[in-house]
């Protein structure tokens, strides 16, 4: 009796070690991943604070200097156009803490500077790229939810044909940022999805590969 007592306590020690080094595991991978999220953050704000020296010298540019300034507007454009697909990738294996949240807020502000540097540059330099915005919610949920997965997935296609020549710059409605809610209104945004094609063309809902190619041509002139 006292050696089946024994054998008890012994198999029930050892399902609680197995048991707390599976939880300890668990908060070690989770930790893992929020750190890799707000690594990936961090490296995010250094690229966009080149961006906002960026914005200061393009807002004394000399035409002389607009390819130059065009290029490196391009090439940084797809910098974090990638930098927000790998973003996209962790967000998706975790639930953002409060923390993160914040770091979302400011990544999306920041994406908001470079929409305005992008038009700044455009303005200056009169060139041909098409600064395509799209509206989303961070917390969307049943059919809006299957609208902006959708709808994502077209224009990841469109970003893979145009590359450079398409500024691809998704912004979420949902995350209190008073400057996005200016932009929102200024534009007449009132759902989500919504798109807005170079300042100018509001498209409301889920829209085709097919119908955003067209507009995206006559945009950029060819």
């Amino acid at each position: 009796m006292v050696k089946q007592v024994d054998v008890f306590w012994k198999a029930a020690i050892f399902t609680l070690i197995v048991f707390l080094l599976g939880v300890s595991l668990g908060y070690f991978m989770e930790g893992n991943r929020i750190k890799n999220i707000r690594d990936e953050y961090k490296q995010v704000e250094v690229e966009w604070a080149d961006a906002k020296l960026l914005n200061s010298y393009f807002q004394t540019l000399n035409p002389f200097l607009c390819d130059a300034s065009v290029k490196e507007n391009l090439e940084f454009a797809d910098r974090v156009y990638e930098e927000g697909l790998k973003l996209e990738k962790y967000e998706k294996s975790n639930k953002l803490n409060g923390r993160l949240l914040v770091d979302k807020q400011r990544y999306a502000l920041l994406k908001v500077e470079f929409w305005l540097n992008s038009i700044l540059i455009k303005n200056k330099c009169s060139v041909k790229y098409v600064n395509l915005i799209y509206f989303y919610k961070n917390n969307a949920d049943g059919k809006e939810r299957v609208e902006q997965e959708t709808q994502s997935v077209i224009l990841k296609e469109l970003k893979d044909k145009y590359g450079s020549n398409l500024m691809l710059i998704p912004l979420p409605l949902d995350l209190n940022i008073s400057m996005i809610n200016v932009m929102k209104n200024a534009h007449g945004i009132s759902k989500s999805p919504s798109l807005l094609i170079n300042e100018k063309i509001k498209l409301e809902g889920v829209y085709s590969l097919e119908k955003l190619d067209r507009i995206i041509r006559i945009e950029n002139g060819l």
